[in-house]
């Protein structure tokens, strides 16, 4: 896994969180290109299971997710698995 900043919107393109830590692993599987990983989310973050939010990755590649899940990482803190929806750009 390759660890990243990004900023992570909601559809609408409202602002969710800003400097987030994500842990992405990309593979190509049948010809098709999938990613998928966690994010380190904090307690004033509101990533929902089921949602989808679009990510913008510190080298400025974009894509849209759907958290899968929210797990206690210890603490305050929770990690989000999540997979991609479609191409990360």
């Amino acid at each position: 896994m390759v660890v990243h900043r990004c900023t992570i919107h909601q559809e609408d393109g409202t602002l969710v969180a800003a400097d987030v830590q994500l842990y992405l692993e990309e593979i190509e599987r049948d010809g098709v290109g999938e990613w998928y990983g966690t994010i380190s989310v904090t307690e004033s973050m509101s990533l929902l299971a089921g949602h989808r939010y679009r990510c913008v990755l510190d080298a400025g590649r974009t894509g849209e997710f759907l958290v899968r899940r929210t797990t206690s990482a210890g603490g305050s803190d929770r990690a989000a698995a999540f997979r991609g929806t479609g191409v990360l750009r």
